[in-house]
């Protein structure tokens, strides 16, 4: 009986990225609880013997998924504030984040049943670990860059949060107004109150 190819470390990477890209687009496509292992394992030209030499589970490769995911973010929102030190570098940080958002809801709809189907199946210390200390991440933009807030920073928080929170409303609103042209006016308002 021939050996199964063993698979390189620098091959079992480019699996790997392989397999979150193709994860994320099916999450934002199809969701957590429509995606399958065999689906997933068609488009990434391997088996499912290879699939599970790579993660335990479905939920591992989503849980690394999100975490990608939320890293990646995290580093393009601070690269903008570090390279445009100003209030309307911060605001542009801002819009983009929210436009990930809007792309990938599983970000900010962390209630929705089907992320909450991803959530239960997970260890306690997975899901402490994908639940973004937002406040933190805050302070660390506000100090990329280079601002002095005008107000108590948990108060700018939690209007930026209020902000953010409108993603849950594209719907409502896009029906009666550009959605997004809606929330750059009130990023561009949030920004140049809370900053000196």
């Amino acid at each position: 009986m021939p050996s199964k190819p063993v698979l390189s470390e620098a091959d079992k990477r480019a699996v790997r990225e392989r397999l979150r890209g193709l994860c994320e687009e099916c999450w934002i496509a199809q969701e957590y609880k429509r995606t399958s292992i065999k689906n997933l394992c068609g488009q990434a030209a391997i088996s499912i013997g290879t699939f599970y030499t790579l993660y335990p589970s479905k939920e591992d490769l989503f849980f690394e998924t999100i975490e990608t995911i939320q890293a990646r973010l995290a580093e393009k929102v601070l690269d903008i504030n570090r390279r445009s030190q100003s209030k309307e570098g911060f605001a542009r940080s801002i819009k983009e984040l929210f436009r990930e958002y809007d792309s990938k809801p599983f970000l900010y709809n962390v209630n929705s049943p089907d992320f909450q189907s991803f959530a239960t199946k997970l260890p306690e210390r997975m899901t402490r670990k994908i639940k973004v200390d937002s406040f933190a991440f805050f302070e660390q933009a506000v100090q990329a860059a280079n601002l002095t807030l005008k107000m108590e920073r948990s108060q700018a928080y939690g209007i930026l949060s209020a902000l953010l929170s409108t993603a849950g409303a594209k719907e409502t609103l896009s029906a009666a107004c550009d959605y997004f042209a809606v929330f750059d006016c009130m990023t561009d308002t949030f920004v140049s109150s809370i900053f000196q």
